[in-house]
């Protein structure tokens, strides 16, 4: 188990038990397809970890559920802010993140915060992908307050 902080000492709670499967919903076409991880008997205890084993590529939003409780909870921002812990590119690669990471609160902190290498800050501005004629998720909602 981790510790929340060491001023507290407080053990954290690991990011899935050995009773919860990760839902990963995923949208093809007209329709919305679950696929579940293999993770059942596992405990994970970050975010971090349970991406080293699953990349979950194509999901729009992932759902932690626990067979005991039947409950599950959207863990998508949760495994967005671990995903770009490692994201070492600019917003323009924006074509390279998965599904749940692109329309995530966490991918629009990340771009606030983006840092040129030049060490001047870049101004959040809708960012399109390379050579595709579609709008993304940033210019057909906007940035979500």
């Amino acid at each position: 188990m981790t510790m929340t902080s060491a001023r507290e000492g407080k053990l954290a709670a690991p990011f899935t038990q050995s009773r919860e499967i990760i839902l990963a919903v995923t949208t093809l076409g007209c329709g919305h397809f679950i696929e579940e991880s293999d993770c059942i008997g596992t405990i994970f205890p970050t975010a971090a970890d349970w991406l080293r084993a699953h990349d979950g590529e194509h999901a729009t939003k992932l759902i932690r559920f626990d067979l005991d409780a039947l409950h599950g909870e959207d863990i998508s921002e949760t495994v967005a802010d671990a995903w770009l812990d490692d994201f070492d590119r600019t917003p323009d690669d924006e074509h390279l993140l998965p599904a749940f990471v692109r329309t995530s609160e966490a991918w629009e902190r990340w771009c606030a915060d983006f840092e040129a290498p030049d060490g001047l800050l870049r101004q959040a501005a809708p960012f399109r992908q390379p050579g595709h004629g579609t709008l993304n998720h940033r210019q057909q909602f906007g940035a979500q307050p």
